[in-house]
């Protein structure tokens, strides 16, 4: 694109060529910070110069207010409204190297977290095992001098989940500065694992994607 634009300009040319962005922005699921930080390197290319992420936030404030409520994923937006959510604190993870030997003790903490009645995933990456479970559990059986604890947040759907959901979910993370340990999906569930202290941010956004459907659904009616 040729420079020459303002900064206003070049940052609505990229919010407005970026559905996920034009979604976010008109319901208020992102951080501006964020989002600036992260569309700057375009911004820079598209006037010819380096720019402050302040002004980009500025920018984006203006533009924000112009916009009615657009959803651009109205299938996502509408599963998550209908879905169920879980939510599990006090989770760990432990990498177990994959060995025979290993394997056994995985088997044995397996058994002791299905008898348990607990929720866990076990993932195996080809080099390492992967657990994840209520740090108790995982502390009884693994000698790891430190496990980190995380918050887990589980997406039930009736059906079986949209298309491109897992990805819509990562990008509204990534625009509210929250990195997911792990995105999983399972049948008809997702299952996303944050740092503990980000797990309230996490349900408030998806509280707010659920109520983005109730409006949209009141605009529509009032058509």
């Amino acid at each position: 694109m040729s420079r020459g634009l303002s900064i206003q300009q070049a940052v609505r040319i990229i919010i407005e060529e970026n559905p996920l962005y034009v979604t976010l922005l008109s319901s208020g699921l992102v951080n501006l910070s964020a989002l600036a930080r992260n569309i700057k390197p375009l911004v820079d290319t598209m006037i010819g110069k380096d720019t402050k992420v302040f002004t980009i936030v500025k920018a984006l404030e203006r533009i924000s207010m112009n916009y009615k409520l657009v959803n651009e994923y109205p299938d996502i937006v509408k599963a998550l409204s209908m879905a169920e959510i879980i939510t599990y604190s006090g989770m760990g993870e432990v990498e177990i190297p994959l060995t025979e030997e290993n394997m056994d003790k995985v088997a044995k903490l397996r058994d002791l977290l299905t008898a348990a009645k607990v929720q866990f995933i076990i993932l195996n990456d080809g080099n390492k095992i992967h657990v994840i479970a209520p740090l108790m559990y995982i502390a009884s059986i693994c000698n790891q001098a430190k496990v980190e604890e995380y918050g887990m947040v589980r997406i039930m759907f009736a059906e079986k989940a949209p298309v491109g959901i897992v990805t819509f979910l990562v990008q509204v993370m990534k625009s509210n500065q929250i990195t997911a340990k792990h995105v999983l999906r399972y049948d008809n569930d997702i299952y996303i694992v944050v740092d503990r202290e980000k797990t309230p941010l996490l349900l408030d956004i998806i509280e707010k994607i659920r109520v983005t459907a109730t409006l949209q659904s009141i605009q529509l009616s009032k058509q």
